[in-house]
């Protein structure tokens, strides 16, 4: 299973025909829709969409993660998170596919990382902690880790919380990456990587079992960088400048670029085997000429692309080919300002 992105989540020409190869039936793009509180499910096979309400008025959810047939959606100041299982379809005796979940007063959660098929991480920014949620029964605990936590992400049974070190909207200084080993004991204070860029707000874990994190930079600076981080050695081993005005989630692609979504300039490419930047601001992937809130990619390597548009109507999925092309070949209408997608399979 393609992990998510957000989005997530190129190719050569002669790697795209081993890709459509590969079937993607029962795949499903969970693509989280921030205004209305929904999650259109689209399927990877015909492209048919299916919303499904996140049972709350009060939140903003901008990140989700998918594992088998579930999905895990932080609802931001609603302080909680929302279970959507079985990819939002109730069929036979399916019922309530959608549990809101409670988690501490003032968590802001945001990201979200699935450990297995009952327990999840959640990135607390507003409290600097990090919430270990059983899933199926609700229970809850946490542990302190950097300030502004925004995203997780879990490789070898560890545990990395990327904290943005915010001040407001605004980089307090550069931002770290927390982690502990999940199950085990780990110190007090926990330990930590340094980064070099600011606002670090995404990550990915790409094939190549290294961690790649999204720095936003300051807003209004355009200076976002890209931090590849060994988890073996538990440090920052490169940083990709150039990334421009606050770039957003990212998703791996299988031919091993990394495929950065921006609102300003599309899809943005880094290669990950020259660790080079091959589309940089000016030179992204715009589809519909349109900026991209966020990326997933599907077993077949075709990239879904999300566009907000205006966040006053429903937004759209560009499904584009695998890269370097990105042809577009259809197109299909979510719900009010789509701001992340992730990867699941349908019962």
């Amino acid at each position: 299973m393609k992990r998510w992105l957000l989005v997530g989540l190129a190719l050569t020409a002669g790697c795209s025909d081993a890709l459509e190869q590969t079937s993607s039936a029962g795949q499903v793009i969970a693509v989280v829709n921030s205004a209305d509180n929904t999650v259109s499910f689209v399927s990877a096979t015909d492209f048919s969409v299916r919303p499904v309400g996140l049972l709350s008025t009060t939140g903003v959810p901008t990140t989700a993660a998918g594992r088998g047939t579930t999905v895990i959606v932080p609802l931001g100041p609603a302080d909680s998170v929302a279970v959507v299982r079985n990819a939002g379809l109730c069929t036979g005796l399916c019922v309530n596919p959608v549990v809101v979940l409670p988690l501490a007063s003032g968590s802001g959660a945001t990201g979200v990382a699935i450990q297995d098929d009952s327990i999840a991480w959640i990135a607390n920014p507003n409290l600097n902690t990090v919430t270990r949620i059983n899933y199926q029964t609700g229970n809850t605990s946490s542990v302190v880790v950097g300030p502004t936590p925004r995203a997780v992400a879990i490789i070898g049974g560890v545990l990395y919380v990327m904290n943005a070190n915010l001040n407001g909207s605004t980089p307090a200084g550069a931002s770290s990456i927390t982690w502990l080993v999940i199950g085990g004991v780990s110190p007090n204070p926990l330990p930590t990587i340094p980064l070099t860029g600011t606002n670090a707000q995404f990550a990915v874990v790409g094939d190549d079992s290294l961690l790649y994190v999204v720095d936003r930079g300051t807003p209004g600076a355009a200076d976002g960088k890209l931090s590849i981080v060994d988890p073996a050695a538990k440090s920052e081993i490169v940083v990709i400048n150039g990334l421009g005005e606050s770039p957003g989630a990212a998703a791996f692609h299988p031919s091993g670029r990394l495929l950065i979504s921006s609102l300003t300039e599309g899809i943005l490419e880094v290669y990950t085997p020259t660790r080079s930047l091959t589309l940089g601001p000016g030179n992204g992937v715009k589809p519909g000429g349109h900026g991209v809130s966020g990326v997933a990619v599907d077993l077949r390597g075709r990239v879904y692309a999300v566009d907000q548009g205006a966040c006053a109507a429903a937004g759209t999925v560009h499904v584009l080919s695998a890269p370097p092309d990105y042809h577009e070949f259809q197109t299909v209408t979510v719900g009010v300002c789509p701001a992340t997608a992730a990867v699941a399979a349908t019962p």
